[in-house]
């Protein structure tokens, strides 16, 4: 059933859902033809030799004569008649016999047919093939892993055991993919895993597990797993997997981290080295409302700000630029550093987080404010079965009263992690509404509503598939697990052969791409140099470290590293 349904589906997809037009629109022509020849039925009949027929009568007559059955119970007897027969017959023949099945064959038989003789699944990949990376199970996550993997230049393959989806990714997105059922060792050894750099499973738990006892029973390449539920992740561990990541907990302690305004923490984003890249809240510290200039950050820490973050826009900084309550800051320097601005901070504060959802996200986030500790009120329509630690505010979030009587207007920062968009970016506007200086870190199930998200007055916004994408990443390339604020990108690049020589000034890459130089690895260095002014040289062999947004990434491949 599911492979007929497949094939049907082909036919409200692409060319031949245009086509359907073309045929509704003749079919119409033939129903009109057929009503006008009844009438004209009825009236030669009536008019020529006296006899009276019903419409339905007429209509009978003329389908029979069109489609040449001709059964000849009912025929005319007059010269008149048997031209208005010999006319019907004929353009039945044309319309019905020829045109109908010429246009039926020309517009969906032969391009169907077409289509599954040209497309051939890929069932293994060449011999030698090394270092890719095999990708078991598409979704927004690994879809978006796949778009850092091209961003990088690394090899990949997906697996797939539907050849729908298999033609469909590698014809309409342009993916390398293998057709084939991800639980067979044949498979396995079809896509080279022996000599690949990692193997991802993001399937169901029970499939990733089957997966990982396949893939061991065959070579010992390193696994990453995506776990539904992470009461399951000591049983993938036993199967085989190196690194069992729960998605759903991580997005719950990052939620937590970034609503929660108990004095100003900084989180490392990434690592080179000793050089850390970290973020902090400026809400809490006294550099709140000063200038960059007046804060005088670098001259008591050490620390360089690299960015200001505020509600989905990096900003490169200048000594005027205003530190807004409302922002974060990008900071390039060490951990002993961080500590020291962490001090300059001061003391925590009280503070009291709602969180809008019980789901298992929203569970996480709950435990890992427990633990800070930091008080916090979950509110949910419905109980969470899974979760019997937590005793949630029954009621509709929605409605104002739910919040205020629960004590929402003595709440510090609200964290909205719904399973529906539509309803995270409606809370988020209301809580806005409610509460205009409120932290709200939101949650978004799709990319494509991260930018609504902000527009709705969230101060941060947690993308499902982007933080799994950069989780998996740092698996992919041995580097600690770190949270990537949504929009911000921090990355490595070796210096580009046409840049060597130049200074950063003359390179102009902040011109011609948008992104910034945080710190400049030269040859033969250990510790990267952080924030190098305008003037420093590019030498050869050196590396790059930059941030910018995804986009600004993508414009650095594309104008120094593709060409």
């Amino acid at each position: 059933m599911k492979t007929i349904a497949s094939e049907l589906a082909y036919f409200l997809r692409g060319r031949a859902r245009k086509n359907l037009k073309v045929l509704f629109l003749y079919c119409s022509f033939l129903i009109v033809m057929t009503l006008i020849y009844a009438v004209l039925f009825r009236a030669l009949m009536w008019n020529l030799e006296g006899r009276e027929f019903s419409f339905i009568a007429g209509v009978y007559w003329t389908i029979t004569v069109m489609t040449t059955l001709g059964f000849g119970d009912i025929t005319f007897h007059s010269d008149l008649g048997y031209i208005f027969a010999t006319l019907v017959t004929i353009s039945g023949v044309v319309f019905l016999l020829i045109i109908l099945p010429f246009g039926m064959i020309s517009l969906f038989l032969a391009p169907w047919i077409e289509d599954r003789l040209r497309y051939r699944p890929t069932y293994e990949l060449p011999e030698g093939t090394a270092g890719h990376v095999v990708i078991f199970g598409i979704d927004a996550t690994t879809r978006a892993f796949i778009r850092k993997l091209q961003a990088r230049g690394f090899p990949f393959v997906v697996v797939t055991p539907d050849h729908d989806e298999a033609m469909k990714l590698e014809e309409d997105e342009g993916l390398r993919v293998v057709c084939g059922s991800p639980t067979d060792v044949k498979v396995v050894a079809a896509v080279r895993s022996a000599s690949a750099r990692y193997i991802i499973a993001n399937l169901s738990d029970s499939e990733n597990v089957n997966i990982c006892l396949t893939v061991r029973s065959y070579c010992q390449t390193p696994i990453a797993t995506l776990v539904e539920d992470s009461e399951h992740a000591s049983l993938l561990h036993l199967s085989g997997a190196n690194q069992v990541i729960p998605l759903h907990k991580l997005l719950g302690r990052y939620l937590a981290v970034r609503s929660t305004t108990c004095g100003a923490l900084a989180h490392v984003l990434d690592s080179f080295g000793d050089l850390k890249i970290a973020e902090i809240p400026v809400h809490g510290t006294p550099f709140s409302g000063q200038t960059l200039e007046e804060a005088k950050i670098r001259q008591q820490t050490g620390l360089a700000v690299i960015g200001i973050w505020e509600r989905g826009t990096l900003t490169m900084p200048t000594r005027e630029t205003v530190l807004e309550d409302t922002a974060l800051m990008v900071l390039a320097g060490t951990r002993e550093q961080l500590r020291t601005l962490e001090h300059l901070a001061g003391e925590k504060e009280e503070d009291l987080i709602f969180i809008l959802g019980h789901g298992r996200i929203g569970c996480a986030a709950a435990h890992f404010l427990e633990h800070k500790p930091v008080p916090f009120i979950l509110v949910d329509r419905q109980e969470n079965s899974s979760c019997s630690e937590h005793v949630p505010i029954y009621g509709d979030a929605t409605i104002r009263n739910t919040l205020m009587s629960a004590g929402f207007n003595r709440a510090k920062g609200v964290i909205v992690t719904t399973n529906n968009d539509n309803t995270n970016v409606f809370l988020t506007l209301a809580s806005r509404h409610m509460q205009p200086h409120i932290r709200i870190v939101a949650r978004a199930n799709s990319e494509e509503n991260v930018d609504q998200l902000y527009a709705a007055g969230a101060d941060f916004v947690v993308s499902n598939a982007s933080v799994g994408a950069g989780i998996l990443l740092n698996v992919l390339e041995a580097k600690a697990s770190a949270f990537l604020t949504e929009g911000i990108n921090v990355f490595r690049r070796s210096l580009p052969e046409t840049l060597a020589g130049q200074t950063i000034a003359d390179s102009r890459i902040r011109l011609r791409t948008g992104c910034s130089i945080v710190a400049l690895a030269s040859a033969g260095e250990s510790d990267p140099k952080v924030s190098p002014p305008p003037e420093t040289r590019l030498e050869a062999g050196s590396n790059l470290i930059l941030i910018g947004t995804p986009e600004q990434e993508e414009a650095f491949d594309a104008v120094f590293v593709n060409d």
